[in-house]
């Protein structure tokens, strides 16, 4: 029996996997098996219909798996990159038959990838990509074929984004919506700038977290997906080094003031995309 490998790591690169998965369909010559991390994604009903094998991204499980690449019958393994990988991911990846790389955030518009190591991977290799904005793709992606997977945030789904379950308190309304990520703490001194009750939604990576300032009575932590609350948020939102930064700038109505704070060494390329998408944000808030 043949398999298909897929490995998600976070909520980008499992995005990725369902709409690959969607468009491809299930494996005629075998089985797929996902290999996931709980502790940092969670599977919907769909998701557990999609992959009714799923292991949890451990070494014991690339242990499991490793045989079968030995012998040729890992077909096809589905990854975002190899950074941080131990020895049985990167075993896993160099005896499978094939390799289709799934986007992992942001370093597609970084000139110089964060995650990805472009040298690793042969040229030409399938690279399924999110389609928020093709023209600042970094000259990198070259080196791949590169393959569409659609937008992940656009102004015209702001509506199907919400859902009622999470429907926000309205005494929360006026606030500020602080979505954690790198950049945020160079706003921390102008705290008094920004209008309580805050909403604190902590970045999923500990190291990737920014905000330290303490909540006050009143102010809320929310560990929901951002994009669930943008859609009906009114008041200021926080956002930095993050894919959460189109998230914000697409999906928040017009009542909603944006503000961006990005890490002084931000990738220049990532700078010209954020400022891009600020501009577009306005003009389109402005016809409105």
């Amino acid at each position: 029996m043949l398999l298909r490998v897929v490995l998600a790591s976070n909520a980008i690169q499992l995005e990725a996997a369902r709409r690959l998965h969607d468009r491809l369909g299930p494996v005629s010559w075998g089985l797929t098996i996902l290999l996931w991390e709980p502790e940092r994604i969670q599977l919907n009903t769909a998701d557990c219909r999609r992959w009714p094998v799923r292991l949890h991204a451990r070494p014991l499980s690339y242990g499991v798996l490793l045989p079968w690449a030995a012998i040729g019958l890992v077909r096809e393994l589905w990854l975002s990159h190899l950074s941080h990988a131990g020895r049985g991911l990167r075993l896993l990846a160099r005896r499978a038959r094939g390799l289709s790389l799934l986007d992992d955030g942001l370093d597609q518009y970084r000139s110089t990838p964060k995650a990805i190591d472009p040298q690793a991977f042969a040229a030409h290799t399938p690279c399924w990509l999110f389609s928020d904005a093709p023209p600042f793709r970094a000259d990198w992606c070259r080196r791949f074929s590169c393959r569409e997977l659609g937008p992940l945030y656009s102004a015209e789904d702001r509506t199907t984004r919400q859902n009622p379950a999470d429907r926000l308190d309205p005494s929360l309304a006026g606030g500020t919506l602080i979505i954690d990520s790198p950049g945020l703490e160079r706003l921390q001194d102008r705290a008094s700038e920004l209008p309580h009750p805050w909403v604190l939604v902590p970045h999923p990576v500990a190291a990737k977290r920014s905000w330290s300032l303490p909540l006050q009575a009143g102010d809320r932590e929310l560990r929901v997906p951002p994009e669930t609350l943008l859609p009906q948020w009114s008041g200021t939102v926080l956002v930095g080094e993050s894919l959460m930064l189109l998230a914000a700038l697409r999906l928040c109505g017009g009542e909603s003031r944006v503000r961006l704070s990005l890490p002084e060494d931000v990738d220049p390329q990532l700078l010209t995309l954020s400022q891009a998408a600020a501009e577009e944000r306005s003009q389109h808030m402005t016809m409105r």
